[in-house]
């Protein structure tokens, strides 16, 4: 599927300094929206855009970095408020780019938005009336939670950038929780499945970090389950890869001990079960 990527470099580089300390190291980045694309939606990547101020001291040969990687730097004018805070019209040039597209381009089917604002909502919402996919990238610390709601898929920028990944005791007992979460049921929803490995309605940094890069390894699988109660917005559903190396080991050792179930023979199909999990 064709792919175009927009990114608010000025969003993610502030998040970063202010959770992490550090920016954003762009050669690293860049491969891994770029790998994200390629892995998770298979097509050419047709544009890729960064939405900066780049008179600002902070972004000194940044614009240069950019076009040597085949990024088209989009320049934004920035405000510096009495409270030390600077603003930018980023989302909003972000979002008339996408609209743009949305009408002139309908051969993209998937738009990667890195970005975790909610003002982003607006167009999220109207690129997948129009049946375009939409995969959110953010740091996980500072990303909005009303956006994950309204996207097809979420990343997170620890996850593409392999920051803080997770102890393989953590990943093992998640292997196993998915097993059981998935014994009997037709589908598992993958919103329902990050509150059970939460343990709590309200899902933390380390969980969805865990899962992320559970699916960015393809020890989780994610696909679209459709939803009777509105058409235009799927159900993102997980499994486990079984066909993985860690998988098998993890569920071999389960089933030892008397645990682990036998899945292989349940006719299941993403299309079965209702969209309610």
């Amino acid at each position: 599927m064709k792919t175009v990527i927009f990114m608010d470099y000025e969003n993610i580089y502030w998040s970063m300094k202010q959770q992490y300390g550090t920016a954003p190291d762009v050669a690293r980045l860049i491969a891994g929206l770029r790998d994200l694309a390629e892995q998770k939606h298979g097509g050419p990547i047709c544009l890729m855009q960064a939405y900066a101020d780049f008179d600002h001291e902070e972004f000194r040969g940044l614009l240069s970095e950019l076009q040597r990687r085949a990024v088209e730097p989009r320049h934004v004018f920035s405000k510096n408020y009495e409270d030390g805070t600077r603003k930018n019209a980023a989302d909003i040039e972000m979002s008339l780019d996408a609209l743009e597209l949305m009408y002139n381009r309908p051969d993209i089917e998937v738009f990667v938005l890195v970005c975790g604002d909610r003002d982003m909502i607006q167009v999220i919402r109207k690129l997948r009336s129009r049946g375009k996919q939409v995969h959110v990238v953010a740091v996980e610390k500072t990303m909005s939670k009303d956006v994950l709601s309204f996207a097809n898929q979420f990343s997170t920028i620890e996850a593409l950038m392999g920051l803080l990944p997770p102890a393989l005791h953590d990943m093992e007992v998640m292997i196993r929780r998915l097993d059981s979460a998935e014994y009997g049921k037709p589908f598992v929803g993958l919103k329902y499945f990050l509150r059970v490995l939460a343990g709590s309605d309200i899902v933390d940094r380390k969980t969805y970090e865990l899962v992320n890069q559970a699916i960015s390894e393809g020890i989780i699988e994610t696909y679209k389950v459709p939803n009777p109660k509105d058409e235009l917005f799927p159900t993102t559903a997980c499994r486990l890869n079984r066909d993985h190396e860690l998988v098998r080991r993890v569920l071999a050792a389960s089933s030892g001990h008397g645990q682990g179930h036998n899945h292989g023979h349940g006719g299941r199909s993403p299309a079965q079960g209702s969209a309610t999990a």
